[in-house]
């Protein structure tokens, strides 16, 4: 999960105490698949079960016909790296002509037209940027704050329009008897709670928590304190938890809707630059001036999945 996400690779569920994870071999064992880091998976128990010994682009094919988000970058991802280790291993001749043919499947796929992440692979064919583009990472997880202050939620997928990602940060907290907004600042508590999506029993916890009457404000849409949205990678995350943090940052990005997987690059360069995740285009604006990450806004709506591909313009 620390290298892929904590989501299942097939159906794109979250992980959590009703779907605990579990380890997928993605070539199947009776296929030859070895019981290596580079063939193996987080799934859910459903899918993991359900799946049996169907070949990984079976079982990809039909978890799309079932309408779920299979992670289709993650399997790619997988069988390269199998097929890298085995080179540089040796050995494993059953899986070999297996896994070149599972390759070779997978990268004749047509590109997705929705419904579920787009490949490394359908990004590179389709992006149309020719040159002027470059693939550096996938969307680890997707983030939303239904309440303004309060901690956010891990979802699969989220449409993301101008203003921001559909949901985000459209309740704000009000002090039943003074009318004034609360915000982190002034009610700290606040940012250990996260919002279930009812107004009334949020508000409820809040109040509990809080020891005073509150209730919640609907805004008409996301209310943007500087940019419509936040981006952070994983490795700026591990970078400051072993105390590399930039100038002027906290170690915290409490309010990052897209967590990234750059392995090669740095998010903090992208300023000024064009940024497409999944269906969105995204322009980067500005480093934050106390949280990791980059802010951008909105150029392009669109729907954005955990595992799409995230390609750097210009």
């Amino acid at each position: 999960m620390a290298r892929d996400g904590a989501t299942c690779v097939w159906c794109g569920r979250a992980f959590g105490p009703a779907v605990p994870p579990t380890t997928e071999h993605v070539v199947p064992r009776v296929k030859g698949g070895p019981s290596w880091a580079e063939n193996e998976v987080a799934a859910c128990p459903r899918c993991n079960g359900e799946r049996g010994h169907r070949g990984p682009v079976d079982w990809l094919e039909e978890c799309e016909r079932r309408g779920w988000c299979p992670d289709e970058t993650r399997v790619a991802a997988a069988l390269d790296a199998l097929a890298e280790a085995i080179g540089r291993r040796g050995g494993q001749r059953r899986a070999r002509p297996y896994l070149e043919a599972q390759r070779t499947r997978l990268g004749r796929r047509p590109a997705r037209q929705g419904g579920g992440p787009r490949s490394v692979r359908a990004v590179e064919r389709d992006s149309g940027t020719g040159g002027a583009g470059r693939v550096v990472g996938t969307v680890g997880s997707v983030w939303v704050h239904p309440v303004k202050s309060l901690a956010g939620r891990s979802v699969p997928e989220v449409d993301v329009g101008p203003a921001g990602l559909a949901g985000d940060r459209l309740y704000a907290v009000v002090d039943a008897a003074t009318g004034e907004r609360l915000r982190a600042k002034a009610a700290p508590q606040l940012a250990g709670l996260t919002a279930v999506g009812d107004p009334a029993a949020d508000g409820d916890t809040i109040g509990r928590a809080l020891g005073r009457a509150v209730r919640l404000e609907r805004a008409a849409a996301p209310q943007v304190d500087v940019a419509a949205v936040h981006l952070v990678s994983r490795q700026a995350r591990g970078r400051a938890d072993a105390g590399e943090v930039p100038d002027g940052c906290s170690a915290e990005d409490p309010r990052a809707n897209l967590v990234l997987e750059l392995p090669d690059d740095d998010e903090r360069g992208w300023v000024g630059r064009e940024v497409r995740v999944g269906d969105c285009v995204l322009i980067v604006t500005r480093t934050p001036k106390h949280c990791l990450g980059v802010y951008a806004e909105v150029r392009t709506p669109g729907r954005v999945r955990v595992g799409d591909a995230v390609l750097l313009v210009g």
